[in-house]
């Protein structure tokens, strides 16, 4: 692979990882005991070790810009079209059946559950809504 096309993958996954930064920021908030860490888009990837990209109040997140399978984005567009047909929302829920080995010993895979950006936006402000109303000693 020519070095100019190695360079830009490494920018293009930068400028996804300040942009879920900034989005994340937006909706969740920054961590104030990481803002001498993080840079202004809550980025932290630049600092070697740390093993995430981004941070906010409740999220450390880990940014990939990669082709998945066929298979699996057939089953995202399938699950969001149904949901927008019956009124609801998409979830999209994984089991990995991929061993996972920690020091040699199998260890179990957390389900993922995949929603959109919107609906993860909606869910933050709500949050948010529960996390003022709480410290006010609003039930």
């Amino acid at each position: 692979m020519p070095l100019s096309d190695v360079k830009r993958i490494q920018r293009r996954a930068k400028e996804r990882e300040r942009d879920s930064g900034k989005w994340l920021l937006l909706h969740d908030g920054p961590d104030p005991h990481w803002q001498h860490i993080s840079s202004s888009t809550g980025r932290v990837g630049h600092i070697t070790g740390l093993m995430f990209d981004v941070i906010s109040l409740h999220y450390t997140e880990e940014v990939k810009n990669v082709k998945i399978p066929t298979k699996l984005l057939a089953a995202w567009n399938q699950i969001n079209e149904i949901a927008v047909k019956h009124g609801k929302d998409a979830l999209l829920t994984i089991y990995p059946s991929n061993p996972l080995l920690k020091l040699g010993v199998p260890k179990k895979v957390e389900a993922m559950h995949i929603i959109t950006e919107a609906r993860h936006a909606e869910l933050l402000r709500k949050e948010r809504i529960a996390d003022a109303n709480s410290s006010e000693g609003t039930p």
